[in-house]
């Protein structure tokens, strides 16, 4: 009102005390900084340069997530877009930009755990020499594991086994079937053997993996015995000793899992698992691994030579040695993960009386020993993927009725 008003007056009219821009102002209720800031948009509606960046880093964004199929976090759109669009964006100002385009990065599900092993079998005998610490190069350390997917209107269960270098996360081998046996083990064992035997130190290569009795059984054992590798296996109910597979698995079922369930067939659904796994190695740029993807990793760590100019848009000659860089970031990681492990969650006291009566009810109604009241809560909530607290709440209203 204030603009038009003013802009409507004549030259004369303008220089009138009370047809001042603070005359009008005032008589208007509004502030004269407002008044020309309005002006200047008005006269000039061309946006900044910070809001045109902000734009094309903006399309750049989507152009990642139609790339990968998902919403990733800041620590992958970075490096998407150094790697993929040469623009390197800070972590604050991509936060920034997610919140103003209502993106939400999409988190791995907690998978219901099925259970634990409580028979006894040979694979007493072999130890975890693993114990948690990855390796300090590459295939030094391999990961090892069985996961279940779906596909088709009925949900058909098949299987995937890969083997994975826990130092640099490359997918070495994988192999898919209808049944979980020491078959499914032995071809990704074998793909892995034929693309990377090469590459492998027999004598001091540690073979890691779960308690399943795939991996623990004599086939198994006497094929590594015979190829010179260690074998290790986690510790029993202990998915943090095989802890980047679990990872693994985790993002690859947030990422195509919904994909996949769409296959009506098995092998277009073997298709995309093969995709995804071979896009993994090549395509995935990891922050932790400065930038690289696994496999780009593995051979900047056995050549020596970065294959990047710079690293998120700063010279490398103006940095410390680059490997350095990665070694740092990598023991950062563990350290957090560590003291992530060392600080367990304090529960109020208000949760410590929720289980407490979820506990006596069980011992009342069902005749158990608070061992075993307190045993059943805490199976029923891994068999379940939810925490005590939800479990013993869940406890209470259903026996309470």
């Amino acid at each position: 009102m204030v603009y038009q008003a003013y802009g409507s007056l004549s030259e004369e009219d303008k220089e009138q005390p009370w047809l001042s821009v603070s005359g009008l102002c005032r008589i208007m209720k509004c502030s004269t900084s407002g008044y020309y800031e309005w002006k200047r948009k008005y006269e000039d509606p061309m946006p900044s340069e910070k809001t045109r960046s902000d734009k094309k880093i903006k399309e750049k964004m989507i152009e990642v997530i139609k790339k990968l199929g998902h919403v990733p976090g800041t620590r992958t759109f970075r490096s998407e877009l150094w790697r993929g669009h040469d623009t390197v964006v800070s972590r604050k100002r991509l936060r920034r930009l997610m919140q103003e385009m209502n993106l939400i990065a999409t988190m791995p599900r907690k998978d219901a755990y099925k259970g634990q092993a409580t028979h006894d079998h040979p694979c007493c005998a072999l130890r975890n020499m693993v114990n948690q610490n990855f390796g300090e190069r590459p295939r030094q350390v391999i990961l090892s594991d069985i996961t279940y997917l779906y596909h088709g209107r009925n949900r058909n269960l098949f299987y995937l086994c890969t083997f994975i270098d826990a130092y640099t996360r490359e997918v070495l081998g994988w192999g898919m079937s209808r049944k979980m046996d020491v078959e499914l083990v032995r071809s990704a064992y074998a793909k892995m053997k034929e693309a990377h035997g090469s590459e492998l130190d027999k004598a001091g290569v540690l073979i890691h993996s779960d308690q399943g009795s795939q991996y623990t059984s004599t086939t198994f054992q006497q094929i590594l015995r015979d190829e010179g590798f260690i074998q290790s296996v986690s510790r029993r109910g202990n998915s943090q000793d095989n802890a980047p597979m679990e990872s693994f698995f985790g993002r690859l079922k947030t990422h195509i899992l919904s994909l996949i369930a769409l296959c009506a067939e098995q092998e277009t659904a073997e298709e995309l698992v093969n995709n995804y796994l071979e896009s993994h190695n090549d395509e995935s740029y990891m922050y932790e691994l400065a930038g690289l993807t696994p496999r780009e990793f593995y051979l900047y760590k056995v050549t020596g030579i970065y294959p990047c100019e710079s690293y998120y848009g700063i010279p490398a000659t103006k940095l410390m040695p680059l490997s350095t860089l990665v070694e740092i970031k990598l023991e950062q990681k563990e350290k957090k993960r560590k003291k992530r492990r060392a600080q367990p969650k304090e529960r109020t006291e208000e949760e410590k009386k929720l289980i407490l009566n979820a506990k006596k009810l069980l011992m009342e109604r069902n005749q158990m020993s608070e061992e075993e009241a307190h045993r059943y809560i805490q199976k029923s909530s891994m068999d379940t993927g939810t925490s005590i607290v939800e479990t013993a709440q869940m406890v209470l209203s259903l026996m309470s009725v």
